[in-house]
């Protein structure tokens, strides 16, 4: 089966119209009412769309982001594929029964080469919950070919995904990491003749603004020059507005600090001005695909300029990620991107390209801490998204610092705090998880077990609990105690 994906660039960059055919196709493709970004298409051996997969996604193009019409594809090609070619008889999609797809997650979870952890088996369960859903709705089928619960549990329910990997860094590794591994120093502090590393202070930056503020890769990689800006004369913090880049569209202001406003203005006036300048000739070739700003308002932070031949006025904060890779204006050396970070030919570096630099920089790190013997033990592994992690392991502990030594200066000062509203707006884990844009509480929960060690509090509550000469007005009177103190 072939397939493929709606791409307006694509057809842009690689269409030729037939002999005798006269068609704009990037009009075509562009125009209002055409098939959304990512879309896909499934076509048999002649070349005929293949049913219900091509219906089904044109349903789901509906309401899903172009990532996720991809992972949804790649899991329903891979269902297919088994249903056709592992199965004696084969079946197809809409003759399985529930024993075919009890085989399938076996298969997926057990029997491959490298079998399925339980998250990517939740999204292929997902993409199979909605498919079926899906044919019972459009009396495709008689009904859902396995017992689904009220509660969405199901026979190909398999895996616990609630616990999630925290790793995070000491300040010792974290700068070890920075200087060595992203900057290119050595571990005495002199430079490495030998690094090949082409932007070290945008390599450096990037995540220094993540571990400071708690950004995703994605909140902090499409960032605007504009939205950040020069240090402040007073040295205030930047606040930035957040909504259309970060995760599930959740609004929410991230406050960026004047050390970190300093080190991004060294790399804005070095690495990425000679970047700019680099990128002008290839920004101008490609200019029909990009938005060209001619007007920054940044009073109201709105930007106005012509995307694909219309004059379009855009909110900052709800631009989404492609628009602002795809934002110039025209400077003194002619097209200039907006993004913050900018990579070669003038567009912001990619996720996997971001990855790459943090996994080169992590081997680097590891060797340079072995063969100098600088007794700093660097992780075996180290994720980009860990620098949002050490944000939010150290942010909580201060958070829950300060916000006690307030309510202890309430109290000695003979204020009342007891009020439950106090208690809700001052609570920390409140606190980080707007931070952090979390949509649950249970995401941020799990930073708590880097509070303080919970054995030892278990221990102590127990032989308290076992003092049998104890009451508990002997408890009360401690704890009053411990309050007047």
């Amino acid at each position: 089966m072939d397939y493929f994906f709606v791409s307006r660039s694509k057809v842009r960059r690689f269409y030729e119209a037939p002999p005798g055919v006269e068609l704009d196709a990037f009009a075509y493709v562009s125009r209002k009412g055409a098939l959304k970004e990512g879309t896909p298409f499934f076509f048999d051996s002649q070349m005929r769309p293949a049913e219900p997969l091509v219906s089904f996604f044109l349903e789901m193009a509906k309401t899903l982001k172009a990532k996720s019409l991809q992972d949804y594809t790649y899991d329903a090609l891979d269902l297919t594929e088994f249903l056709e070619n592992e199965l004696d008889p084969p079946v197809d999609l809409l003759s399985v029964i529930e024993e075919d797809l009890l085989a399938y997650r076996e298969d997926c979870t057990e029997h491959r080469e490298s079998p399925d952890a339980p998250a990517t088996w939740k999204r292929r369960r997902a993409m199979i919950n909605g498919f079926y859903g899906w044919a019972d709705d459009e009396k495709l089928i008689d009904k859902r070919p396995y017992f689904r619960r009220r509660n969405g549990r199901d026979v190909l329910s398999w895996g616990a995904t609630t616990q999630l990997d925290v790793r995070h860094l000491t300040w010792r590794q974290w700068n070890f990491l920075k200087q060595v591994g992203l900057r290119g120093y050595l571990p005495d502090g002199r430079v490495d003749r030998t690094f090949r590393g082409r932007s070290p202070l945008r390599d450096s930056s990037a995540p220094e603004l993540s571990i400071t503020t708690g950004m995703r890769l994605q909140e902090f990689s499409c960032l605007l020059d504009i939205e950040v800006g020069p240090p402040r004369r007073d040295a205030s913090p930047a606040e930035v507005h957040l909504q259309a880049i970060a995760k599930y569209g959740l609004p929410r202001s991230v406050m960026i600090q004047d050390p970190t406003l300093r080190e991004l203005d060294m790399y804005r006036r070095t690495e990425r001005a000679a970047q700019v300048r680099a990128a002008a000739k290839a920004l101008w070739r490609r200019r029909e695909e990009l938005f060209i700003v001619d007007d920054i308002d940044l009073r109201r932070m709105k930007v106005s300029g012509m995307l694909e031949g219309r004059r379009r006025t855009f909110r900052v904060e709800s631009m989404n990620a492609d628009k602002r890779r795809r934002a110039v204006f025209e400077g003194d050396h002619g097209l200039e991107p907006m993004a913050m970070f900018v990579g070669r030919g003038g567009r912001m570096p990619t996720r996997q390209r971001w990855e790459q630099i943090f996994d080169a920089a992590h081997l680097r790190a590891v060797r340079l801490s072995e063969e100098h013997k600088v007794g700093i033990v660097m992780p075996r592994e180290v994720r980009i998204h860990d620098t949002r992690h050490t944000f939010a392991v150290y942010m909580l502990p201060l958070l829950t610092k300060l916000i006690l030594q307030e309510e202890a200066e309430e109290y000695l000062a003979g204020r009342h705090t007891g009020y439950l509203t106090d208690h809700i707006s001052r609570n920390p884990l409140l606190m980080l998880q707007d931070l952090l844009g979390h949509r649950r509480p249970q995401s941020t929960l799990r930073y708590l077990r880097y509070m303080r060690d919970t054995n030892v509090l278990v221990a102590k509550a127990i032989a308290e609990w076992n003092n049998k000469n104890a009451t508990y007005a002997d408890y009360a009177a401690a704890i009053a105690e411990q309050r007047a103190a």
